[in-house]
């Protein structure tokens, strides 16, 4: 990292060192959000991400301390393939570095219920993190963020950032147009196959705060029902939850949304147990979750056959 723009970063609390090709001007002004104006000199390990031209990819160096984000058109961030998957990166590599700390970025989408913050996440095998939290949300008027949340499990508390913008797929949108006569307002990205991305700004106002609920949605045709999960079903689903993002960074295959080949997919690969528990180990060094974390914060297992029962269930099911 020799010629080009730096710019030391905070990403939840964690600085980084950034170098940017010149002329990637949007990609700078997008880096100056997260501006780190009180770098901990402490840190014992120094941390590089780097922007530049060449053939479009996401590499993580083997020692996991470096990044390089790389591609001739990668300062397009109307495009969203480029602001999305320069947001992953960034927010993936974060979580590498944070996660010894107890700080994990979880795959989920958070929203409020009742001044509740509830994310709905990902356990291996449920779906419609985002149409669920739209579905709460468009009652309370509140989120905190979509699909990158950092969670302190030393704290409790879960917050995002609100100029990501919210992946509104065409099934979602679908949806809320037909049940609740939704209408996106004009975006900041370009709209492409892969749906709309809107800022949360337009739509709610961003908040954070504790955790109080993790839920995770299942589509079945059976009867709506709210399972709450045992210590020991809690303690698996979070696994994914926390896991699948690195995942995804160390093994692109896995994602829906594509950053190198600039394509999105229904095509939903599963992340199996034996990658989750050997992703876990090594960026927690082995360490487990604070004693009583389940207790203060509950899971639970959403079946519906259609979003419009979330809400319901959610205040029938926890009161």
């Amino acid at each position: 990292m020799n010629d080009g723009y730096y710019r030391r970063i905070n990403l939840a609390g964690l600085s980084v060192e950034t170098c940017t090709d010149n002329s990637f001007v949007n990609i700078r002004d997008f880096l100056d959000k997260f501006a780190d104006d009180n770098p901990d000199q402490g840190e014992n390990q120094e941390l590089k991400i780097l922007f530049a031209k060449g053939n479009r990819k996401i590499e993580l160096s083997s020692g996991w301390n470096s990044l390089s984000i790389i591609g001739d058109d990668i300062d397009d961030l109307h495009n969203p393939f480029n602001l999305i998957g320069i947001a992953q990166a960034l927010f993936r590599f974060a979580a590498i570095q944070l996660a010894p700390k107890g700080i994990f970025l979880l795959h989920g989408s958070t929203t409020v219920l009742d001044d509740k913050a509830i994310c709905f996440g990902d356990d291996g095998s449920s779906t419609a993190k985002t149409l669920s939290s739209l579905e709460v949300a468009l009652v309370s008027k509140h989120y905190v963020a979509d699909e990158f949340c950092f969670f302190n499990s030393q704290t409790k508390e879960v917050s995002g950032y609100r100029f990501i913008p919210i992946h509104i797929r065409p099934v979602v949108k679908e949806h809320l147009e037909k049940c609740h006569g939704f209408s996106s307002p004009k975006s900041y990205c370009r709209k492409t196959l892969a749906g709309e991305f809107v800022e949360q700004d337009k739509l709610f106002t961003t908040i954070s705060g504790k955790l109080k609920m993790l839920a995770y949605t299942h589509f079945s045709e059976k009867d709506p029902e709210i399972q709450k999960l045992s210590i020991q079903e809690a303690t698996k689903a979070f696994g994914f939850c926390i896991t699948s993002h690195v995942a995804k960074l160390l093994h692109p295959n896995f994602d829906r949304m594509r950053f190198s080949s600039m394509t999105d997919t229904d095509d939903v690969k599963i992340i199996n147990e034996e990658l989750v528990s050997e992703i876990l180990a090594k960026i927690t060094n082995g360490n487990k979750m604070p004693p009583g974390i389940f207790e203060e914060i509950p899971s639970y297992r959403l079946i519906v056959s259609q979003p419009c029962q979330i809400i319901d269930l959610l205040r029938k099911g926890t009161d």
